[in-house]
């Protein structure tokens, strides 16, 4: 059975080792994207295991493309974020307020006195958030990540597919969606509106990652921070592995074994393989940020469970996964209030 269903089982130790040993390295959008979101001392590590596997680092076109295309926004959304703190604690601090005043006539409760320590507090929180502002880097005028980055990958990132081939993978795409064939049908509804090279950017993504797997002598272990299920195989809310459905595509296209990890996974990895030292509190960053992103997707689909449930529907669960997938994040809001603010003021 292993033989003839090989996707649904893992390598052993001495297999992945000699994966590491001579794999080339892929990279999505989303993990270069990333970079934005650790602190300095996370981020140099790692650019650190990028300069230590240079050599066997390659990126799709489309993976160059979307980190090209996002660099700006996400910038502006990690800007943006000081001013949406400083809204929610305005408005938390009304609310405290407002509740206060209910007790004025309360014999023990000092409401007024209360009101003076919030009032201390939400200035201290406040200074600090100004410090932290004032501090942080303005990478749309320099942007040394990008820069590390655009040495990096200099003569790395593989050619794009004809307008032909294009053509022929939004078709095979539509196709794949209908069906729920991994990977990119949950960003059907999200990207519908955004054109073929965004609503089929996963397939684009995969397809040149499959076309580079045929090229090169071993394969090619890719890395993706894309945290859907039309990537990887949950069961009961916990990642398993990825789609067995792509690494069996993978094998039966480019005769080879591709192995996928997220960052956090990928960073573990590269110090039992590569004798690598990135430090347990960088590859916890890592997890916690992809970890919060999990939460954020989990805590929509279940709140739109508890709504259809309430309303009598049977097939609750699963419509609230087909729904979730229109609502967006509160991090794309914020990109597209970036947006909607910068296009203000051109």
């Amino acid at each position: 059975m292993k033989e003839k269903l090989s996707e649904y089982y893992k390598l052993d130790s001495d297999q992945l080792k000699e994966h590491w040993k001579k794999d080339t390295f892929s990279f999505d959008a989303n993990v270069l994207l990333n970079l934005y979101r650790y602190t300095p001392k996370t981020r140099d590590a790692f650019f650190a295991l990028f300069e230590k596997i240079k050599d066997r680092i390659w990126i799709s076109y489309q993976a160059a493309f979307e980190y090209q295309k996002n660099r700006l926004v996400v910038i502006n959304a990690q800007k943006e974020a000081y001013k949406e703190i400083r809204e929610t604690l305005k408005k938390k601090k009304g609310e405290i307020e407002s509740k206060l005043n209910g007790f004025k006539k309360h014999p023990y409760l000092q409401t007024s006195e209360l009101k003076t320590q919030i009032e201390s507090a939400f200035q201290s929180i406040s200074k600090d958030l100004d410090k932290l502002e004032k501090n942080h880097p303005d990478y749309l005028v320099k942007d040394p990540i990008w820069e590390r980055l655009t040495e990096l990958l200099d003569s790395n990132v593989g050619d794009d597919f004809s307008k032909e081939e294009l053509e022929k993978i939004y078709r095979e795409g539509k196709k794949r969606y209908d069906e729920k064939v991994p990977p990119g049908y949950m960003d059907l509804k999200d990207k519908k509106n955004e054109g073929n090279r965004s609503l089929y950017g996963d397939i684009i993504v995969w397809k040149q990652v499959i076309a580079k797997g045929k090229e090169i002598e071993n394969s090619i272990i890719l890395i993706t921070d894309d945290l859907k299920e039309d990537w990887w195989y949950k069961f009961k809310g916990k990642t398993i592995s990825p789609r067995p459905e792509l690494i069996k595509e993978f094998k039966e296209e480019a005769s080879k074994q591709i192995n996928i990890y997220q960052a956090d996974r990928f960073l573990e990895l590269a110090n039992k393989n590569l004798e690598q030292h990135t430090t347990l509190e960088a590859i916890e960053e890592v997890r916690k940020v992809r970890l919060a992103d999990e939460k954020d997707i989990e805590k929509e689909i279940r709140a739109l469970e508890m709504l259809l449930e309430d309303n009598g529907d049977e097939n609750f669960r699963e419509n609230a996964r087909i729904m979730a997938n229109v609502e967006k994040s509160s991090f794309e809001n914020a990109i597209e209030k970036s947006i909607t603010n910068n296009n203000k003021k051109v």
